[in-house]
């Protein structure tokens, strides 16, 4: 069975929207949404991991994006299927260097058709492209392989990423408090979940 990132996409959407309402550990949550087959698919399974484990550990520096271009929107007031598609898209476009921009955008699109009212998507849209435009502007799309499809050549990126930081004040690191990760590394649970038992579907 071939299971395509739009659908693993789905299913980090459904994690983090249960995790939202039910109050649960995500590890519980997951549970009950992960299928075997998604387990046992190393690839997929590693890509759900990737996403929910950054966007866990790296909240406040996502929603700090959401805030500033979400124009009059809190975002505690937003829908839960949009606000987590943004932050799904938002945390491949910092986090995940093999996954173009432009696909991480289109992708939250087209889920958001699917899933929640017709103009989800222009809201969607609108934030994750102010997002992508200042993110490619401060030169903080660190991109490889085929994640620089679509993106502006390196020696282009890495001149305008000086000049950027030439005019601004040195940014303050995020100040989310240190902790452990409510989810375990991708790659190391990948192996030790192919060596287990898998979660019930």
């Amino acid at each position: 069975m071939v299971i395509s990132r739009r659908q693993i996409r789905e299913i980090v959407m459904q994690i983090l929207y249960a995790y939202e309402i039910r109050k649960e550990s995500i590890e519980d949550v997951m549970k009950g949404i992960i299928t075997v087959d998604v387990q046992n698919d190393l690839k997929s399974y590693d890509f759900a991991l990737k996403i929910i484990h950054n966007i866990l550990n790296n909240q406040s520096t996502i929603d700090s994006y959401i805030k500033k271009h979400a124009d009059n929107w809190e975002i505690n007031r937003m829908a839960i299927i949009d606000r987590n598609l943004i932050r799904i898209a938002v945390a491949e476009m910092l986090f995940l260097d093999d996954v173009p921009p432009k696909v991480s955008i289109n992708e939250a699109l087209e889920i958001a058709k699917k899933y929640s009212t017709d103009k989800s998507s222009r809201f969607v849209n609108g934030i994750l492209d102010a997002t992508f435009n200042e993110l490619k502007n401060t030169g903080k799309l660190n991109k490889s392989g085929r994640g620089l499809i679509d993106m502006p050549p390196k020696k282009e990126r890495t001149e305008h990423a000086s000049s950027q930081a030439s005019n601004t004040q040195k940014e303050s690191p995020d100040q989310s408090k240190p902790g452990k990760s409510l989810v375990t590394e991708p790659n190391k649970t990948s192996t030790q979940k192919r060596g287990g038992k898998g979660m019930k579907s």
